[in-house]
């Protein structure tokens, strides 16, 4: 009797240790470096550019002293730092490579951008002086960091490292988290709170969710959109559908007309999501009709 006992307590605490070094593991490696970026004065108002009808990606001009090229970067709330692609910033006159990583000075807007660690990713094309439209990189939430932002979907503009809070947001802010620098936003769905994630990068999406979320908040019947989808290393195919429920946000609903699930996450990422709790996450579609202020210095967020 005495050793099954020391056995099932040698077994108990071999999975307690698994769970917290698999708590530990997924906290250190989803912990974002040092915010390398300096960022000087309010940048005005920076016209959001949308390549495509479907509007899958939100795109924003920088420009590099001494250059009068008009270079993009796509903005991307789920990415935890600015980085630069590889194969589209050669001979760039406004960035200098060591080490693998960048040194450069852009202005985003009026927004005097720097550093001397900007990552770079061994992915994007060439620029050629062809392109309509020259894309060199992703600006993470690394710009947002113990700021203020608005994003203006209504009017599609956004502003980055506002001074003072704007008038039509004040008494109207509830609070969220932006851990490990992702925004996550409490709301309510079907009566239940829930997590959500706004990830700028899944432009295309209003909700994107697992598949049990996904059956639960269809429309019955309703035609289902088979697509293939790119995030890097892996091809992910995504399944939307229709939806008529609303996400209510403080004291806003936001209809939900479509929702969406994906087959092709890495059995890490797949593991993340379910360590974090988290509902799904809510790309620029859901948020087209709204205005949102982002105060990362405060943890406050409001919706128009």
């Amino acid at each position: 009797m005495r050793t099954i006992k020391k056995t099932a307590v040698s077994i108990l605490g071999m999975i307690t240790l698994l769970l917290l070094g698999g708590y530990i593991y997924f906290d250190q490696k989803f912990s974002p470096e040092k915010n390398y970026l300096n960022i000087e004065n309010e940048s005005g108002n920076i016209p959001i550019v949308w390549p495509g009808k479907h509007k899958s990606a939100l795109l924003l001009p920088i420009h590099f002293p001494k250059d009068s090229i008009t270079y993009y970067l796509q903005f991307d709330t789920g990415a935890a730092y600015t980085e630069f692609y590889s194969h589209s910033i050669k001979n760039l006159k406004g960035i200098t490579v060591r080490n693998k990583l960048a040194t450069s000075l852009f202005y985003i807007g009026k927004s005097k951008i720097s550093s001397d660690q900007i990552k770079i990713s061994d992915t994007g094309r060439k620029t050629d002086p062809g392109d309509s439209i020259k894309i060199i990189g992703t600006l993470g939430a690394d710009i947002l960091e113990n700021r203020k932002t608005m994003i203006n979907f209504k009017k599609n503009y956004i502003v980055f490292n506002i001074a003072h809070e704007p008038a039509e947001f004040k008494n109207n802010l509830i609070d969220f988290k932006f851990k490990k620098r992702k925004i996550i936003i409490l709301g309510t769905l079907k009566g239940k709170e829930e997590k959500f994630l706004f990830d700028s990068g899944t432009s295309a999406y209003e909700l994107l969710t697992n598949k049990e979320n996904w059956q639960d908040l269809k429309l019955p019947h309703s035609k289902v959109i088979i697509e293939k989808a790119q995030s890097r290393p892996h091809i992910l195919t995504t399944y939307t559908t229709e939806s008529n429920h609303s996400i209510r946000l403080g004291n806003k609903d936001i209809p939900l007309h479509e929702i969406t699930y994906v087959e092709g996450f890495s059995q890490t990422q797949y593991m993340l999501m379910k360590f974090s709790g988290m509902t799904g996450m809510l790309g620029n579609k859901i948020f087209l009709k709204n205005c949102l202020y982002i105060d990362c210095s405060q943890n406050k967020i409001g919706i128009k």
